[in-house]
C-alpha cells in the first residue's frame, strides 16, 4: 500500500491566476465557486459534487453542507462502459474506483482552476481513455451551468465505449431537504423532451399559503451535438433496487431505460440519466458530449437556451466570453510585484470579493449561515473591496444599503437580492448588533476618498420601517404590513432624507445606548457574534472605539462640505434632541449613563411610529463641535478605564463586559483573557497612539501567537462555559470565533499598523497570512484566503 496523503503537485500555470493540481485524487474536501452576476450560484468539488441553485428556494440539486460532501454519492457523473469491463467514472465516483483509492492501481487525475471555470482531467491507462470535463456558469442573463466533456482515445487501438451521464434532481426549496420531503416530491411533474429531463413541481410548498409553482428545473445532454434517446428519470429505475449512485445497475449491466407512460414519470425521486450511443473512437481522436443544467421560470426561454447550447461552438464561445468577463472584472486594479506566485494569488482574492457579493453568507458549504440574502455587516465590509474591483456596482449597492436603516438608528440585518428588499433578521429572530451602525461611516469615508463624490451625502432616500422600534426591544402596535416598509410622516407621506442624516442617526443612537458602566450596550452581540448572551447589561468597549472614530470622520467630512461653500444642512427636527451641544440645547452629563439613556428614550418616543417630516437647518460649524465632543468623550473614557496591564508589564485593551457588568478582559496571568479584535479597533480608530500600539502588538504576539506557526489567534481560551458571555465559551478552543487564526482580523490588524506607520509589524502579519494561505499541505485550499485556520 502506498502512502498518498496530500502528495500534491500544485502550481500556477499563467499570469491570470490559472492553476493546476496533479495527483488530485488525494485532495481533501474542497469546493470551487461557479457563478454569474445574474444570480446563478453553484459550486463543484474535484469529484464534481456540489450544488446548482438560483436562490434558497430554487435548488436543482440537493443542498449540500461540508460534512455531506464525503457522505453523498450524488455528483455530475460521466461514466464509460467498455465491453466486459467494470463501469468507470470520469469523476472517480464509482464504487470500484473508490475501493482502489489507496492502492497504486489508480487513475491519473488532475484539476485545473481558472477564474470563471473548473476543469478536470482523468485518465484510465487500462481502458486507454482520457476524459476532460470543463464546467462553468455563462455570464449572461440566464441561470445555467454548462459542461463540455471530451473523451480521447489515448491508446494505440480503436476503442468502443458506451458513455452515460447522471445527475439526481432535487428541484425545490432548500426548506424541503427535511421538511415535507416526500410531500414535495409528490408535487413534482417530470417530462422527457428532446433529450431533456424537465421537472416542474405543481405547487410551491408553504404551509402558511401554498402557491402555484412557475419554476422549471432541467438537465439536457448532447452527443456530438445530437440529442440522446435513452433517458431515465426515475432514480430507482436507474440505480436498481439494490444498486446505488456509485454502482448503478443500469450501467453495470449496460441496460436501456424502461418504457413508461407519461403519468409514471411524476411524483417520484427524479434523476436525469442519459445513455449515449455506443461509439468507436480511433487512437488520438475525440468524442464530445455537452450537458446543460438549468433553472428557469420561462419555458420559452428554456427552449432557446437548449437550442443555443446544442452547438458545441456556442459553448466554446460562451466559455471564452465568460473567462474574458471575469478577467476584465478583476483587472481594474492590477497588483504586480516581483513575486509571480503572489500576483496570481491576489487575483483570486479579487475574485473572492465578487463571490462574497453574489453568495453572501449562504450557498457554499462552509458559509451556510442563512437562507440567502447578505448580512448587514458583511455587506458593508465587502464594499471596501468592491469599490476597488467593481466600483459601479459598489456605488449602486451602497445607496441601496442605506435604505435599510430605521429611524431609530438600527437597521435590517439581511439585505435581499432585489433592490429595496430587507429583513429584520434570519430565522425570524429580531436582534440588534451593536457594531452594525459603525460600518457605514467607515465604508462611506473610504468611498469618498476613492471618488471625491461628496454629492452622495445629499442624496435623498427612504428609511426602512417594520414592526420593531426602540432598537428592536418593542413592537410598534400601530404598524402592520399593509402600511408598507417605508418610514411615514404624520401626514402619511413617505419620509425621505439625505444619506448624511442616515449616518448621523445611526451614530447618535449608538452613542447614547449604553449600559450602567457607560459602555456601548452589546445587545445581540458585536462583530464576534458569539458574545451573544450578555444582551441586557453587556458592553462592547471594542466597538465604542469605532464610534469615537466615526464621529471624528464625520467631523472631517463636514469640514470638506464647508470648504465647498456649504454652511448649513437640513435634518429631521426630532434628531436635534440628540445633538445636545448645539446652541440653546441642554447639555447632559456624558459621564452619567442614566442621562444618556433618558435622552435616547426621549428621541425614541418622538419617532416610535411616524415622524413629523419637518426639517430644520443646522450650521455645520455647530454640528462639528457636537460630534467632536462625543468622539473625545469616548476616547478619554476608554483610555482612562480600559487598558489592562499584566504583572509582567504587558498592556492590552479590555474589549467587553459580561451580563453581570464584569470585564471579560483579564490581566491576571493564570486567567488572562484577551481578544484580537479589541486590540485592533483601538489602533485602527486612533484611541491608541503609536507608542501604545507598539506595546499592544507586543502583547498580541505574546498571548495570541503560536511560536512555531504563522498567524494570530482571535482570542485566548475561555476555559469554562459562561452563559453571561455567550456561546463562544462552549466552542472547542481553536475553532472559528474561539481562538482560530481568523484571517480577516489578522489583515485588519496589519491595516491598522500600516496606517500608523508601524510598517515592519504590519509586514510581519501579512507575510504570515500569505504563508498560511499558500501552504497547501496545511491550508488544503484552492487558491484564496480562508476565513480561519
Amino acid at each position: 500500500m502506498k502512502n498518498l496523503n496530500y502528495n500534491l503537485n500544485w502550481e500556477f500555470t499563467d499570469e491570470d491566476g490559472s492553476f493546476k493540481i496533479e495527483n488530485a485524487i488525494n485532495l481533501p474536501v474542497l469546493y470551487f465557486p461557479l457563478m454569474n452576476t445574474y444570480g446563478m450560484k453553484c459550486f463543484v468539488t474535484p469529484n464534481l459534487k456540489g450544488d446548482i441553485c438560483r436562490d434558497f428556494h430554487s435548488y436543482l440539486t440537493t443542498p449540500t453542507v461540508t460534512e455531506e460532501i464525503k457522505k453523498t454519492n450524488a455528483s455530475r457523473n460521466f461514466w464509460i462502459k467498455a465491453n466486459d469491463k467494470l463501469p468507470w467514472s470520469a469523476t472517480g465516483q464509482s464504487s470500484f474506483q473508490k475501493s482502489e483509492l489507496f492502492n497504486e492501481n489508480i487513475d491519473i487525475y488532475s484539476v485545473y482552476g481558472k477564474i470563471g471555470a473548473f476543469i478536470t482531467e482523468r485518465q484510465n491507462l487500462n481502458l486507454g481513455v482520457k476524459v476532460k470535463i470543463t464546467i462553468f456558469v455563462p455570464e449572461e442573463d440566464n441561470h445555467v451551468e454548462l459542461m463540455k466533456i471530451e473523451v480521447t482515445n489515448t491508446g494505440s487501438k480503436d476503442i468502443s465505449i458506451t458513455p452515460f451521464y447522471s445527475l439526481p434532481i432535487f428541484g425545490r426549496s432548500a426548506d424541503n431537504y427535511r421538511d415535507h420531503r416526500q410531500v414535495t416530491t409528490m408535487f413534482q411533474e417530470c417530462f422527457i423532451e428532446n433529450s431533456c429531463v424537465r421537472v416542474k413541481p405543481k405547487i410551491f410548498h408553504d404551509e402558511s399559503s401554498h402557491v402555484v409553482n412557475n419554476t422549471n428545473y432541467y438537465v439536457k445532454a448532447f452527443q456530438n451535438g445530437k440529442n440522446v434517446k435513452k433517458i431515465w428519470t426515475r432514480l430507482n429505475d436507474f440505480t436498481g433496487n439494490s444498486g446505488n449512485l456509485d454502482n448503478p445497475k443500469s450501467i453495470y449491466f449496460n441496460e436501456d431505460p424502461p418504457k413508461l407512460n407519461n403519468s409514471e414519470l411524476h411524483g417520484v425521486d427524479t434523476i436525469a440519466a442519459f445513455k449515449f450511443d455506443t461509439i468507436k473512437i480511433k487512437p488520438n481522436k475525440k468524442s464530445f458530449y455537452t450537458v446543460i443544467h438549468g433553472i428557469s421560470n420561462d419555458y420559452n426561454k428554456l427552449k432557446k437556451i437548449c437550442k443555443k447550447y446544442s452547438n458545441v461552438s456556442n459553448i466554446d464561445n460562451s466559455y471564452k466570453e465568460t473567462l474574458k468577463f471575469w478577467k476584465n472584472k478583476i483587472s481594474k486594479n492590477l497588483i504586480k510585484t516581483g513575486n509571480i506566485q503572489f500576483n496570481n494569488w491576489v487575483k483570486w482574492i479579487q475574485f473572492q470579493v465578487k463571490c462574497r457579493q453574489i453568495y453572501g453568507n449562504s450557498f457554499l458549504p462552509d458559509y451556510g449561515y442563512g437562507r440567502g440574502g447578505r448580512g448587514w455587516r458583511d455587506l458593508w465590509q465587502d464594499l471596501l473591496s468592491i469599490f476597488l474591483v467593481d466600483p459601479k456596482s459598489g456605488h449602486d449597492e451602497i445607496i441601496n444599503c442605506f435604505k435599510g436603516i430605521r429611524i431609530d438608528g438600527t437597521n435590517a440585518t439581511i439585505i435581499g437580492e432585489k433592490k429595496g428588499e430587507f429583513k429584520a433578521d434570519r430565522n425570524n429572530i429580531p436582534r440588534t448588533w451593536c457594531d452594525h451602525a459603525a460600518w457605514p461611516v467607515f465604508v462611506l469615508n473610504f468611498y469618498l476618498n476613492q471618488t471625491g463624490d461628496y454629492e452622495i451625502l445629499n442624496k435623498e432616500i427612504t428609511y426602512w420601517k417594520d414592526q420593531f422600534v426602540y432598537r428592536s426591544k418593542v413592537i410598534d402596535p400601530e404598524w402592520n404590513s399593509s402600511h408598507g416598509n417605508h418610514q411615514k410622516t404624520v401626514s402619511n407621506k413617505v419620509y425621505t432624507s439625505s444619506i448624511l442624516e442616515h449616518l448621523l442617526i445611526q451614530q447618535l443612537s449608538s452613542f447614547y445606548n449604553v449600559n450602567n458602566k457607560n459602555i456601548l450596550l452589546l445587545e445581540g452581540a458585536d462583530w464576534n457574534d458569539t458574545y451573544d448572551m450578555a444582551r441586557i447589561n453587556g458592553g462592547s468597549v471594542c466597538f465604542f472605539n469605532f464610534y469615537s472614530y466615526n464621529f471624528k470622520l464625520l467631523s472631517e467630512i463636514l469640514s470638506v462640505l464647508k470648504s465647498k461653500g456649504i454652511k448649513k444642512i437640513k435634518i429631521l427636527k426630532e434628531l436635534v434632541i440628540l445633538l445636545d451641544y448645539l446652541p440653546g440645547q441642554y447639555r447632559i452629563d456624558y459621564n452619567s449613563p442614566n442621562e444618556k439613556q433618558k435622552l435616547l428614550k426621549k428621541y425614541f418616543d418622538s419617532v416610535k411610529n411616524k415622524v413629523s417630516g419637518i426639517k430644520t437647518d443646522i450650521y455645520i460649524d455647530d454640528l462639528i463641535i457636537d460630534l467632536k465632543s462625543k468622539s473625545k468623550h469616548i476616547l478619554n473614557m476608554i483610555r482612562d478605564n480600559e487598558i489592562l496591564i499584566t504583572n509582567t508589564g504587558y498592556k492590552f485593551f479590555n474589549g467587553h463586559y459580561d451580563d453581570n457588568l464584569n470585564k471579560i478582559g483579564c490581566s491576571i496571568e493564570k486567567n488572562l483573557m484577551m481578544d484580537l479584535t479589541s486590540q485592533v479597533m483601538p489602533i485602527l480608530c486612533e484611541i491608541s497612539d503609536k507608542k501604545l500600539s507598539k506595546e499592544i502588538y507586543r502583547s498580541v504576539k505574546k498571548y495570541l501567537k503560536d511560536k512555531d506557526s504563522p498567524g494570530i489567534r482571535l482570542t485566548t481560551e475561555f476555559k469554562n462555559v459562561d452563559l453571561k458571555v455567550g456561546r463562544i465559551t462552549g466552542f472547542v478552543y481553536g475553532y472559528k470565533e474561539h481562538g482560530s487564526k481568523w484571517i480577516q482580523q489578522n489583515i485588519m490588524l496589519a491595516y491598522a499598523l500600516f496606517k500608523i506607520d508601524l510598517v515592519d509589524e504590519a509586514n510581519e502579519i501579512m507575510n504570515d497570512v500569505y504563508e498560511i494561505c499558500n501552504d497547501q499541505k496545511k491550508s488544503k485550499n484552492f487558491s484564496r484566503y480562508s476565513i480561519f485556520f
